[in-house]
């Protein structure tokens, strides 16, 4: 019984440390909802893709690439380079998470997003255990997929003018994922810059949608090459201080 109330606890204190989240979510959540269907999806397609992917970037992607006119090859390739990511932090998530049963850990890897990887990163060994996640896992998914709910309600009561500028909430995600990066390393202002001048200069030659993958891939490869002058002075430094 005792055990029993542990874990209840420990599940109660992951939906807690999931709220920021659930604020966070919702209004993003809601204008992938909007700019979805504007596109062409319909509402039961936005809900069905939420339920299905919990992916706010990659479905803000998606749809964005639907309306230039993407075909589905185009999207897959995009959206497998953008979460490829996931990966690791799934990875070190299930690391965390031990003693869990293989098949629960399939289960609870559906859950893993930047905000929930970042949360666990932060936590403490004790909380880290399949009944926290599994917490901080379900008010994630629950607030994606209410968002994009209110969002097919609300688009047939707002004025049209304010659904169109909803489709600004792709770019501020982007935005929002790499300040920090930017903020911690301004090298990485340099690869922003040099994708979007690769996605420009290959929009004149090849459709819009394949574009955005090539300047995604080449951006990535010079990016680690950029980026790999950086990670080589850090390693130097450190090794510099122990012998110290």
């Amino acid at each position: 019984m005792k055990k029993l109330n542990q874990n209840k606890q420990m599940f109660i204190w992951g939906l807690k440390k999931g709220i920021p989240i659930l604020i966070g979510f919702i209004p993003i959540s809601i204008a992938f909802s909007v700019i979805a269907v504007q596109t062409g999806l319909s509402k039961l397609e936005c809900i069905v893709m939420s339920i299905m992917l919990l992916a706010g970037a990659s479905q803000l992607m998606a749809v964005n690439m639907l309306s230039v006119g993407a075909g589905s090859l185009e999207i897959i390739i995009a959206t497998l380079i953008i979460n490829i990511r996931h990966l690791i932090m799934s990875t070190y998530i299930m690391n965390r998470l031990k003693n869990v049963p293989i098949w629960l850990q399939w289960i609870l890897a559906f859950g893993v997003t930047d905000e929930t990887f970042g949360i666990m990163s932060m936590e403490e060994d004790s909380h880290c255990n399949q009944y926290f996640f599994g917490g901080l896992a379900l008010i994630t998914y629950v607030s994606w997929i209410g968002g994009t709910i209110l969002g097919t309600v609300i688009i047939d009561i707002i004025p049209t003018s304010i659904c169109s500028s909803m489709s600004i909430a792709l770019y501020a995600m982007f935005i929002g994922l790499i300040m920090p990066s930017i903020h911690e390393d301004f090298k990485v202002l340099y690869v922003v810059l040099i994708s979007i001048c690769i996605n420009i200069l290959l929009g004149i030659i090849m459709k819009s949608s394949w574009a955005i993958v090539c300047s995604t891939i080449l951006g990535g490869v010079i990016g680690a090459e950029i980026l790999r002058d950086t990670n080589e002075e850090g390693k130097y430094t450190m090794s510099k201080i122990d012998k110290e």
